[in-house]
C-alpha cells in the first residue's frame, strides 16, 4: 500500500463521489509558479547530479542498503518525469540531451553553478534557448517493523494469541534544480526539492512482511519520476486532468434528470442544460431540486469553457437554494479564474 506525502500538483476535485452524483473529466491549464521569460521558447535537459567520486557513492549505497545503480536509474526517471510535464505544455518545446555531468561528490548538496561559457555551449549545440540541470541528487530508503498481537476466541471456549507484522518502508529523494538563461546570464531559478513515499508491508512473519514491501529501486525512480514531473509544473503551465461531479438524480424530477445525464454521457451538455434550465425555472416549491439543475448549469459553463457563466450558476445554485456542494464550488470556480489570468500571463498570449 502507497501513501503520496506531497502531491505533484494543486489539484482541486469536488466532493467524493456519492450516490446521486456522476462525474467528468474536463482538461485545464494549470500555472506554472512564475513566470519565464518571454524570449525562452525551448529548454534542454542536462544530468548534472552524478557523483563526482563514484566509488563514495557505491559504498554508501552498499551501507545504506540502496542498489548499485538505483541512483543513476533514478536520475533518469527524474529527466523523464520532467520531460513528460515539459511536453504537455504549449509554452515550451522540451530538449533532452542526454548529457550526464559529474555535480559534488556525494551528490547530497548543489555544486557551483555551470560556468555561462558551458551553458551557452550546451544551448548552441542543441538550438535552445534556457538549460534546466538537475543539479544534485540524493535518495535514502528506511524500514521498520512492527510486531502486533491480537486474541482469537476457538470453538472449544479457548483463546489463541495471534501474531502478525507490520513492515514500513520509507523512501526519500532530494533533488536540487538550476534554470539558467544564457541570454541575460541570470540563473532565475534555484531550488532543493525534498519528498518521500511510504509503503507498508504485512505479515505472518517479520521477514514475510518485509518481503511484501516493493523493491527500494522500483520506488526511488517512481518518486523520482514524480519530482521531475512536479519540477515541470513549476516552471511551466501545464495541461492536467481534473475531475468534476454533477447530479443525475432530484426527487420530483427523476425522468428529466435520467435523460440530461444521458446527453452528457454522449458529450451533449447543450441538450442537457435544456433540461437543467427548465428544470431551475419550474421547480419553484422544490428548492433541492432547483439547486441541483442550477449546480449542474454551472458545471456545464466550466465544461465548456465559460467560467463567469459558471460562477454566476454556481452562486444561485448555493445563494437561492442552498446547495451545500455549491459553496465549494464557487471558490473552485474563483481559483481557476484567477488561474486562468496566471496562465494568460504566463503564456504571452501564445494560448
Amino acid at each position: 500500500m502507497t501513501y503520496p506525502i506531497r502531491l505533484l500538483a494543486p489539484f482541486l476535485l469536488l466532493a467524493l463521489l456519492t450516490g446521486c452524483m456522476k462525474s467528468t473529466t474536463l482538461t485545464v491549464l494549470q500555472p506554472a509558479q512564475f513566470k519565464v521569460p518571454d524570449h525562452i521558447t525551448k529548454i534542454a535537459v542536462v544530468d548534472r547530479s552524478k557523483p563526482s567520486s563514484g566509488w563514495l557513492n557505491v559504498l554508501e549505497g552498499l551501507f545504506s542498503g540502496e542498489a548499485i545503480g538505483q541512483d543513476r536509474q533514478s536520475r533518469a526517471e527524474a529527466v523523464r518525469g520532467l520531460t513528460d510535464a515539459l511536453q504537455r505544455t504549449p509554452r515550451f518545446r522540451v530538449i533532452p540531451t542526454g548529457i550526464e555531468m559529474e555535480g559534488t561528490e556525494a551528490g547530497g548538496s548543489l555544486p557551483p553553478p555551470l560556468p555561462w561559457a558551458e551553458v551557452e555551449r550546451i544551448c548552441a549545440d542543441h538550438s535552445a534557448d534556457a538549460l534546466v540541470a538537475i543539479e544534485s541528487f540524493d535518495t535514502d530508503n528506511n524500514t521498520s517493523t512492527q510486531r502486533h498481537t491480537s486474541t482469537k476466541k476457538n470453538k472449544d471456549g479457548t483463546t489463541t494469541i495471534v501474531e502478525n507484522f507490520e513492515s514500513a518502508m520509507r523512501t526519500d529523494v532530494r533533488m536540487g534544480w538550476r534554470f539558467y538563461d544564457p541570454n541575460g546570464k541570470v540563473i532565475f531559478d534555484e531550488i532543493v526539492t525534498d519528498d518521500f513515499l511510504k509503503n507498508t508491508g504485512y505479515g505472518t512473519t517479520e521477514r514475510a512482511a518485509l518481503s511484501n514491501l516493493p523493491s527500494q529501486v522500483s520506488v526511488t525512480r517512481k518518486v523520482s519520476f514524480l519530482v521531475g514531473q512536479e519540477y515541470g509544473m513549476r516552471i511551466a503551465p501545464v495541461y492536467i486532468q481534473v475531475k468534476r461531479e454533477y447530479y443525475h438524480k432530484a426527487k420530483g424530477f427523476q425522468t428529466e434528470m435520467q435523460e440530461a445525464y444521458h446527453f452528457t454521457e454522449n458529450g451533449n451538455w447543450d441538450r442537457a442544460a435544456d433540461i437543467w434550465k427548465k428544470i431551475e425555472a419550474t421547480a419553484t416549491d422544490n428548492p433541492k431540486a432547483a439547486g441541483r439543475a442550477a449546480y449542474n448549469m454551472a458545471v456545464m459553463a466550466e465544461v465548456k469553457g465559460n467560467l463567469d457563466i459558471a460562477l454566476q450558476w454556481a452562486e444561485t445554485a448555493w445563494t437561492k437554494y442552498g446547495n451545500s456542494k455549491a459553496r465549494s464550488y464557487i471558490e473552485i470556480i474563483r481559483q481557476r479564474q484567477y488561474d486562468a489570468q496566471r496562465v494568460e500571463h504566463q503564456m504571452n498570449k501564445k494560448v
